[in-house]
């Protein structure tokens, strides 16, 4: 992984690559922000293996503006999403997360994430009650399936909620794990 930067834009670009010769692929961008944020974000990065995966977001600095000095049903919601690439094909996945927020909430970003080298991602949301965020924790998964020439097909699904400890979160292959009210729990993901 590595960022460029376009100094006048101050806007940073990152990718990720498969050395010594792999191409570059574009991962996410990340803007310098105002005191309300910045509107385009990419970070929380993890690798595993040839897959690579980062955090994005969009739209949170212009939320905040727009709930402060506007009604917030007329604000649109912030965007966010994970992206996975496969440096060893090409391939990539865009999978949205917090995908069904009400406007004007506001969430912790980025989020938890943990990756196999077999092809899953995992990732623990905070949850909401409005938009509130709650102590609550939401645990969601998916398996990358290739689709096309160059994409994957991600089905996420809820695997858990609770207490969920984020430093927990680990894959062996296609088995997840993580711990729930200081209980072990284990999924293994088709």
């Amino acid at each position: 992984m590595f960022g460029s930067r376009a100094a006048r834009d101050a806007i940073t670009t990152y990718h990720a690559c498969l050395r010594p010769a792999g191409q570059a692929l574009d991962l996410g961008v990340d803007e310098l922000g105002s005191i309300y944020g910045s509107d385009a974000t990419t970070g929380g990065f993890r690798a595993a293996g040839t897959y690579v995966a980062a955090q994005s977001s969009s739209g949170e600095a212009a939320l905040a503006v727009c709930a402060r000095y506007s009604n917030t049903r007329r604000c649109s919601p912030a965007q966010h999403w994970l992206t996975v690439v496969d440096t060893e094909n090409g391939r990539r996945a865009r999978i949205p997360v917090y995908a069904s927020l009400p406007v004007p909430a506001l969430v912790p970003f980025p989020v938890t994430l943990a990756l196999s080298p077999n092809g899953a991602v995992a990732w623990l949301e905070n949850a909401t009650a409005g938009a509130n965020v709650i102590s609550k924790s939401r645990l969601w998964a998916t398996v990358l399936t290739p689709r096309g020439g160059s994409g994957f097909a991600a089905a996420p699904a809820l695997i858990d909620t609770g207490s969920i400890d984020p430093s927990s979160l680990r894959f062996e292959k296609r088995t997840l794990s993580w711990v729930r009210d200081l209980e072990r729990h284990r999924r293994e993901l088709h």
